[in-house]
């Protein structure tokens, strides 16, 4: 595949869903080198790469020298669900604005100003053996060799309601902007005084988070029956995103979360269980 731009720059302002405090972000249309996604704070420049990954409780935040940017994982899922290799992205504010509380809204955004195609091939990584790590109460992911992206999630939850879900797609850029794009965030209403005593949370409202009681979705309709395991899909996009590469290759996540993904890049590109396509 070729790498992908935006056709003309995007500019987008909202409350950050943790820090509650109002964020302008614009993105701009670029030729990186190599091809990135790169944003830009004050002074300093800090590649969406996995070495910028300073903090992933609750979030994925990007730093460097003294500067970070919170919550990157929505954005990074759009850009890359719909194929975007190169952009640079300025932040006026601590957060990425959580905006509806999924990547439909940047998927929408970025769709209005229309995309480009750059005459350079995209960074491609491609699984070639089978590849585990494990993290805590069970929780893993692991990859297989595949000629197409596949993706299975599985959430599981001592819940009276979300007890478990579960769900897999082949991924195209079409099913991605229909099937996961729109899945919003989630939480279990008996967490939310702990999250906001814990200055976290401080942005959400019954319109961008699923909030779920004992006995199902308190803010009801969701937008599936499933929007839960579909977000945590999202999320796992949008961490992966910070390979730098397109992956090819199965990845089954199991419980996962941010500090797991993490976890896994990391060790995954240390690994002989991927060639450089």
């Amino acid at each position: 595949m070729k790498r992908k731009t935006l056709k003309r720059r995007v500019e987008l302002e909202g409350f950050g869903i943790h820090t509650g405090k109002l964020s302008y972000l614009i993105m701009h249309p670029a030729i990186n080198d190599g091809g990135a996604i790169i944003f830009r704070k004050g002074k300093e420049t800090i590649k969406a790469h996995i070495d910028n990954v300073v903090d992933v409780r609750f979030a994925t935040v990007l730093g460097i020298n003294g500067q970070s940017i919170r919550t990157v994982e929505h954005l990074l899922s759009a850009l890359y669900g719909i194929g975007i290799t190169d952009a640079i992205i300025e932040i006026k504010g601590e957060e990425v604005p959580a905006l509806d509380g999924s990547a439909k809204s940047f998927v929408d955004a970025i769709e209005e100003v229309g995309t480009e195609s750059l005459d350079y091939p995209a960074k491609i990584i491609k699984v070639t053996k089978y590849f585990k790590v494990t993290g805590e109460k069970g929780s893993f992911i692991e990859v297989f060799p595949s000629e197409t992206t596949e993706i299975e999630c599985i959430i599981s939850y001592d819940h009276p309601y979300l007890k478990k879900q579960e769900k897999r797609f082949t991924f195209s850029e079409d099913v991605y902007k229909k099937e996961i794009a729109p899945a919003r965030t989630y939480c279990f209403y008996e967490e939310i005084a702990h999250l906001l005593k814990s200055g976290l949370g401080r942005g959400g409202n019954n319109r961008i988070v699923v909030v779920i009681g004992k006995d199902g979705i308190i803010n009801k309709p969701p937008r599936f029956e499933d929007e839960p395991v579909r977000h945590k899909i999202l999320d796992l996009i949008g961490d992966i995103a910070l390979s730098g590469y397109r992956f090819i290759g199965k990845i089954k996540a199991y419980k996962s979360g941010h500090a797991l993904h993490n976890k896994f890049l990391k060790e995954f590109l240390k690994s002989d269980a991927y060639t450089i396509i």
